[in-house]
């Protein structure tokens, strides 16, 4: 938790340089000024990049891995979210309002219902618009 904070500590700061950057930029008539700022800016930019990869390459070594047993908890009900698993990776659907209280047309949540889903109109493309926490144990 505390590497989170200190790399939204660390964009935030990128951030107000990229912005006192820009005025400078906005504000300079000189062409070897505003190429001054246009690096700086640029710099700033990889380094958010650079941020952006080691927090994905945290996520990835962070990923929960579920048995189904484990998965069975995650029912929404009692105050729970609401998990499915799909070929393998485990999807929050708690906040998909169509999933209210761990259900959703018949199926219910902490479960794997790739088969449920494969069959079902969109619901792949659902998927996609909701959070990967983890994936399944082999």
């Amino acid at each position: 938790m505390q590497r989170l904070y200190d790399s939204q500590i660390q964009v935030e700061d990128i951030y107000n340089r990229i912005k006192f950057y820009r005025n400078g930029l906005i504000k300079s008539y000189c062409p070897y000024d505003r190429r001054f700022y246009e690096n700086l800016i640029l710099n700033e930019i990889e380094n958010l990049i650079m941020i952006r990869d080691q927090f994905m390459q945290n996520s990835r070594e962070m990923e929960k891995e579920f048995t189904i047993d484990e998965l069975a908890k995650y029912d929404g009900k009692n105050g729970n979210p609401a998990y499915v698993a799909v070929d393998g990776t485990v999807y929050d659907v708690s906040v998909l309002p169509s999933w209210g209280g761990g259900t959703h047309f018949g199926l219910y949540s902490g479960k794997d219902l790739t088969t449920q889903f494969k069959s079902c109109h969109n619901m792949m493309d659902i998927l996609n618009k909701v959070p990967k926490v983890g994936v399944m144990k082999p």
